[in-house]
Parts: C-alpha cells; structure tokens; sequence
C-alpha cells in the first residue's frame, strides 16, 4: 500500500493529537543518540561556561600573584636595602665601639694616674695635718701655760692687793679632773683660805654653771681635803673675756670673777 500525502497530514494530526506517539516516532526515527544531542550541547555549553568561570579565576589569581610577586620583589629590595643600611649601622657601631674603647683605655689611665696623685697627694697633706696638729698642740699646751701663768701672777696680785700672805702654791691640782690653780694664803686676821681656780679663754654662762656646781659637790671637798686642802675656800673663775650672763650667774653663785686687769667680782667664802 503506497504511503501518500493524504496519509503523512492524518499521520501528523495523529502525532499532534497524541504526543506520546510523537515521543516514540521520534525516538525511532532520530534514535536515542540525536534525542541526547541538545542536551549535550546544554552540558557542553555549560561545562564551556565553567571553564570561562575558572579560567577567568585562573587569571584573577594570576594576577594576584603577579601582584603579590611584585610586592614580593618590591619587600626583597627593602629588604636588600635594610640590610645594607643595617650593616652601614653595624660598621658605624663597630667604629664607635673601638673609639669607645680606646676612649675608656685612656680614661682609666687617667684615672690610674689620678689615683697615683691623690695617694701622694694625700700622704702629704696627712704629713702637713699631722705637723699642724703637732703645732697646734704645742701651741695650745704653750697657751695654756702662759694663761695659768698669768692667771696665777694675777691671782697673787689681787691677793697681795687685799693683804694676803701666800703661803702655799700656786699649782696645779689632779683630782678626778684637774683644778688649774691652787694656792693657800693667809688673810689679815692670820686665818688660812684655801683659793681654787678655774682658767678659761672665755668665760660664758655654762662654764660658770658647770665651775660652782662641781666646788659645791661633797665628793670634790672629799678629795681637796684628802689632799691636805681644808676649808674656807675662795672659789674664782679667770678669764680674758667675760659674757653678760657669765657675770650675772657667777655672782648668783658666789663665785668670784677675775680678768688680766684684776678681780671683778669677789667671791662669797665656802666653808
């Protein structure tokens, strides 16, 4: 039977009709390979758009890399750079240190040197102190000698002024201290006064305190007797200077005052 035109157009509204016979008529006539084919070509397609996506990513990331080698090189040059400039600082450093060093060489030889002067220096200013000291303690024994000298050829004057006989001294007197002068002399009536003296430079308050509170003590008057020195005493104070308070205390005190000049102040007699 011949397939005619008539039979193809009823054919095709068949196949419109039933789309489930197009299916199949056409997997016969194309074959399961063709029928495949667009959707390959999706997948191809698709997989060409992966590709462009990484290879655009590959190209991303080769440009990073570019730029991070860039950098890379641009650090290393610093780098190369820093370590000059470092080893410049370490050659300077290294400069510095030797002229340091030769610096402090030089200073402790110096200072060896000093250390010689001032030791000599030294030893001979303790030799000079030590002639001083000598000096000045052979001047002050001369000095003090020469003031209880005085004093005494004071003491014997005044006492010669008001009638009195030495009969005794003067001397000095080692009692659990020393008393500078010591004299006995006789008064007009023919009684024995012992007269005690205290020499200073310079006669201030605190020495007269010290001078009237020591005579007034009784084991003072126990070892002026035990030396043979009996009551009444006549107790002075002698001195070049005499202070304002010195005077005022020394006559509420009793004790008598004297000066190269003579007696200032007359004492009250202890007995």
């Amino acid at each position: 039977m011949a397939f005619t035109v008539s039979d193809l157009r009823e054919m095709i509204e068949l196949l419109e009709q039933h789309p489930d016979w197009k299916q199949v008529l056409r997997t016969v006539l194309l074959g399961e390979e063709l029928l495949a084919l667009p959707q390959l070509v999706r997948e191809l397609v698709d997989i060409q758009r992966q590709q462009a996506q990484a290879l655009a990513r590959i190209e991303s990331i080769q440009a990073e890399m570019l730029q991070v080698q860039r950098q890379h090189t641009e650090w290393l040059q610093r780098l190369t750079e820093g370590q000059q400039r470092h080893e410049e600082l370490l050659r300077q450093h290294g400069e510095w240190l030797q002229r340091l060093t030769e610096g402090q060489q030089r200073h402790e030889q110096r200072m060896d040197e000093f250390a010689i002067e001032q030791q000599r220096m030294r030893a001979t200013f303790e030799r000079e102190l030590e002639n001083i000291r000598s000096d000045l303690a052979r001047f002050t024994t001369k000095l003090g000698l020469e003031i209880e000298e005085q004093a005494e050829d004071t003491l014997q004057w005044v006492m010669e002024q008001k009638g009195w006989k030495l009969v005794e001294g003067p001397r000095t007197l080692t009692t659990n201290g020393e008393i500078d002068v010591v004299a006995v002399f006789e008064n007009e009536q023919g009684q024995r006064v012992t007269v005690l003296m205290e020499v200073k430079l310079r006669l201030n308050r605190r020495t007269v305190e010290a001078w009237a509170t020591r005579v007034r003590s009784e084991g003072f008057t126990k070892r002026l007797r035990r030396h043979g020195l009996t009551p009444p005493y006549w107790v002075y104070l002698f001195g070049f200077r005499i202070e304002w308070t010195a005077g005022k205390v020394a006559e509420q005190r009793q004790i008598g005052l004297m000066t190269a000049r003579g007696e200032v102040l007359p004492p009250i007699q202890l007995s």
